[in-house]
């Protein structure tokens, strides 16, 4: 199945609308919503003092993610326009913007606040093998999996946004953007992948490569997880949290 790729959709939607929409009026795609205890992964921004340091105008936020799963949908084929039935592993998720990740709310409902443009992608890494799935933009799928979430999430297009205000750490109700990632065509042997998620901190280095060039590295999060089973009768109970999610450069 050939689906748009998720960059070159919001790209193209960006220069067709104009990216001054992005910025204008409330930040009516806030959600406001009541702490899930035991259901998401709480990944905390963990800014360092020499991050701070190396880098005046860091930020990074909270990320709250649930478990990968696996839903059928039919997709339509973007070539051929023939309905496809197809297994869609997808992880949720909601960012949180908090005292921790060192970005004021003096720009709230301004151009200069940063805009939330996430990229997720599923690496696979068995047998020193690795396989990367950048997220896809499936819009027959997203229905299907907020009424099985029973919530309302938005595609990794959809979600983007100017960052929300602040929500104080003892607050009931977080202020939150929440999306969605989808994958298809993952391979089916798969034991052990990551979720690697960037865009959810504008933090950056800059390193030098095995040629002596110099490469800009992004601040990115990642999730390993792992799935004891094989291709056969694909069950998303297996798939596993490994270990705690960790900030990274790569």
């Amino acid at each position: 199945m050939s689906v748009a790729n998720r960059r070159e959709f919001l790209l193209s939607s960006l220069s067709g609308a104009g990216a001054a929409l992005w910025l204008s009026g409330p930040l009516q795609s806030v959600a406001w919503a009541e702490v899930i205890p035991g259901i998401e992964q709480v990944a905390a921004p963990l800014v360092k003092g020499e991050e701070q340091v190396g880098q005046k105008d860091i930020w990074a936020l909270e990320v709250r993610f649930k478990p990968v799963r696996m839903i059928a949908a039919n997709l339509t084929n973007a070539q051929t326009g023939a309905i496809q039935r197809e297994l869609v592993w997808y992880m949720a998720y909601r960012v949180v913007v908090r005292t921790a990740s060192f970005l004021p709310d003096e720009t709230l409902n301004t151009a200069e606040r940063p805009l939330f443009v996430p990229e997720l992608t599923l690496v696979v890494q068995d047998e020193g093998r690795e396989r990367r799935y950048p997220d896809r933009v499936l819009p027959e799928a997203i229905p299907l999996i907020n009424r099985r979430e029973k919530h309302v999430y938005k595609s990794s297009v959809d979600v983007v946004s100017p960052l929300p205000a602040i929500t104080p750490d003892k607050s009931r109700q977080l202020a939150t953007l929440d999306g969605v990632a989808t994958w298809t065509g993952v391979d089916p042997d798969t034991n052990y992948f990551a979720i690697e998620m960037a865009g959810f901190s504008n933090g950056y280095k800059v390193a030098i490569d095995g040629q002596n060039r110099e490469t800009v590295q992004r601040r990115t999060l990642r999730q390993r997880f792992w799935r004891p089973s094989d291709r056969f009768d694909q069950n998303e109970k297996e798939i596993r949290f490994k270990d705690e999610p960790e900030w990274f450069y790569q």
